[in-house]
């Protein structure tokens, strides 16, 4: 095909023909664009929410280490608590038991022994659900004679 027949091709072509077909492909042109770049925004929002996500399920891990952590560490204060309880348990007993025996033994409590003796008793009995030998030891020194004057 030489140059002349390509001009008269052209030449043969209207002029609102040729308008419309680069409006067409114009119009096809922007329709791609638009679409590209509509669909780059939808990936772009994708792969930010896919980020966030996965940054929220690290902090989650990280925070079920952390409970889990924080877990153990109650188990093992929440033992010692109890041993230390046991140990309470057994001192405020002993010092009840010790001081009863002593004052029947003497056949005398003083006032401010005996106030103390008996808040031993109370915290024994309430905190601790104390046992019925102290019980019966305390019911005894009640009875006994009481000297002295109670400081305040």
């Amino acid at each position: 095909m030489d140059t002349q027949s390509i001009w008269d091709l052209l030449s043969s072509i209207a002029i609102g023909e040729l308008v419309g077909w680069i409006v067409v492909i114009c119009a096809i042109i922007t329709a791609l664009c638009t679409g590209t770049i509509k669909l780059y925004k939808v990936f772009t929002k994708y792969k930010e929410m896919k980020d966030k996500d996965q940054k929220q399920t690290e902090i989650i891990k990280s925070h079920e280490k952390t409970l889990c952590e924080i877990e153990k560490s109650l188990k093992t204060i929440n033992k010692s608590l109890d041993e230390q309880k046991e140990v309470n348990l057994k001192q405020i007993r002993h010092t009840i038991v010790h001081t009863c025996e002593d004052a029947l033994e003497k056949g005398e409590i003083s006032i401010n022994k005996l106030r103390s003796l008996e808040e031993m008793y109370d915290e024994y009995v309430d905190i601790f659900h104390g046992n019925g030998y102290v019980k019966t030891l305390i019911t005894r020194i009640r009875k006994i004679k009481i000297v002295g004057k109670l400081d305040d």
